[in-house]
C-alpha cells in the first residue's frame, strides 16, 4: 500500500517542473521501491544501471551521517554531470525521538542539465516533501 503512496509523490514531484526528468524513492537499503519518469523522457540508464545509481546514492548520503554532530542534518546533495543533474534528498521521519532510522526514505532526482536544480529543490520539491510528510511515518 505505501508503494502505491510513494508512486504518488513521485508523480506530484515529477509534475511541479518540467525539468525533472526522473522522481525514485529508495529506502536506507538502497532498494528502489517506486520511480516515475516525466512524460516523453527517454531514461539515459537502464532499470539494472538505475537500480544501481540509487544504491550508491543512499550509500554516500548514509557516509554523511558521520557528521552530522558538527555539520547538522543533510538536507540534499546535487551533482551535476555533463548530461544531466542528479539530487539526492534524505526523507527523515517526522517523529525525530526515536532514532531507529528502520523508516529512512530517500528522494532521488535527475533534472534537466539547464535547470536551476538547487532553486527547485528549495522551492518547490522539498515544501512538497513537507507536504507529505506524514506518507514516510
Amino acid at each position: 500500500m505505501f508503494e502505491e503512496r510513494f508512486s504518488d509523490i513521485c508523480k506530484q514531484i515529477v509534475g511541479i517542473d518540467e525539468s525533472i526528468r526522473f522522481a525514485g524513492i529508495a529506502n536506507k537499503m538502497g532498494n528502489l521501491v517506486t520511480t516515475t519518469y516525466q512524460q516523453g523522457i527517454i531514461p539515459l540508464m537502464t532499470k539494472e544501471e538505475t537500480s544501481q545509481y540509487a544504491l550508491r546514492a543512499v550509500v554516500r548520503a548514509t557516509t554523511h551521517e558521520d557528521f552530522e554532530i558538527k555539520l547538522g542534518r543533510l538536507r540534499y546533495s546535487v551533482g551535476k554531470y555533463d548530461k544531466l543533474s542528479r539530487a539526492t534528498i534524505p526523507i527523515p521521519p517526522a517523529s525525530t525521538t526515536d532514532n531507529d532510522d528502520k523508516d529512512q526514505f530517500y528522494l532521488l532526482l535527475t533534472l534537466d542539465i539547464d535547470s536551476d536544480a538547487t532553486s527547485i529543490i528549495e522551492r518547490k520539491v522539498l515544501p512538497q516533501i513537507e507536504r507529505n510528510q506524514e506518507i514516510f511515518n
